[in-house]
């Protein structure tokens, strides 16, 4: 079997860590092949294998290449424009070549924050309270109770999301605004900030997927001056603060009502939003109130090796190999 494995196009993102013109960080802190390295290794000698950087060309180099299915990895888009990352899921289409994780339609669909809660809510599924800001200016639904959260509408990898974003008053809420609206050209989504436990859930397969261990983020040594998020610094930077008290504990320890109630609602939004092949659930779960937020469908996450899908894998008896051939096998099933 050929297999060609699409990855970002780090000669537009300029290498590891770099800055986009517009001062955002470029390929959410992954601008290498790393990920496509690893699964080439994890399948070894078992397929004929081909690492193919994402370009302008790609339409007319996938067609003459006539792979029996491509690795997609293309989670920034092309020319590193986010808007365009479900715009590789069609290409794939219009050429009718089978590929790994979802397609146009439910890449799109998730990829607008607002969008999808009020999805979310429609299918009666807790998701915090939100508003959407195009300036700064705009007045603030009295609705909403402090402490929130502000963060782009339309990013991925925690891009955007810093220790500031955690506002509790007025005067925070509209620096952040601004930051996002005028850093990251695009509106805030600002939403009631859930003080719990965090957990993630990984699916894989098509129309009855495989619900892997439930992690729980680890924010139990965060010092106090720092929020118990998921920042852009607690996901990419390691010499960090942030990075070094948000580990991942899989799988997590919950009780089995707990577990349940998080598997019903992740297969609940596996459906709703059309995933295949795979996809993760992000959740926040409130304490005092014994209620369970979902905070974001991801139909593109990392399934690098040290990232939570991954782990997830690992936790239920898989390796890495056995993970990325699974992948594959949806791919070719869809």
């Amino acid at each position: 079997m050929k297999i060609l494995i699409l990855t970002r196009n780090i000669s537009e993102s300029g290498g590891n860590n770099s800055k986009q013109g517009n001062g955002k960080d470029s390929a959410y802190g992954r601008g290498n092949i790393n990920d496509a390295l690893g699964i080439k290794k994890a399948i070894g000698n078992l397929h004929e294998l081909k690492i193919l950087p994402l370009s302008d060309d790609a339409y007319y180099q996938i067609r003459a290449e006539r792979p029996d299915v491509v690795f997609n990895l293309c989670d920034t888009g092309f020319r590193d424009d986010y808007d365009l990352e479900p715009h590789v899921a069609a290409m794939f289409d219009i050429l009718n070549v089978p590929y790994t994780g979802n397609n146009y339609f439910t890449l799109a669909l998730c990829q607008n924050k607002a969008r999808a809660k009020d999805i979310l809510t429609f299918n009666n599924i807790l998701t915090p309270k939100f508003q959407v800001f195009t300036s700064s200016e705009r007045k603030l639904d009295q609705e909403l109770k402090f402490p929130m959260i502000v963060k782009p509408i339309k990013e991925d990898g925690s891009v955007g999301i810093r220790e500031r974003s955690v506002v509790s008053n007025e005067e925070q809420l509209k620096e952040e605004v601004d930051h996002i609206v005028n850093l990251h050209k695009q509106e805030a989504l600002v939403e009631e900030f859930i003080d719990g436990r965090e957990f993630t859930v990984s699916l894989i397969g098509n129309r009855r997927p495989i619900v892997l261990p439930v992690v729980e983020i680890d924010f139990s040594g965060m010092p106090e001056h720092l929020p118990k998020i998921v920042s852009y610094r607690a996901k990419w930077i390691k010499q960090s603060l942030a990075y070094k008290h948000s580990s991942i504990i899989c799988p997590a320890n919950i009780d089995e009502k707990m577990a349940k109630t998080i598997e019903e609602t992740t297969r609940k939004c596996y459906k709703i939003f059309s995933c295949r092949g795979y996809a993760r659930i992000d959740f926040r779960y409130d304490e005092k109130e014994k209620k369970l937020y979902v905070l974001e469908i991801n139909p593109n996450p990392d399934i690098s090796e040290e990232f939570e899908t991954a782990k997830a894998a690992f936790a239920a008896g898989m390796t890495y190999a056995d993970l990325i051939l699974k992948i594959i096998g949806f791919a070719l099933e869809k």
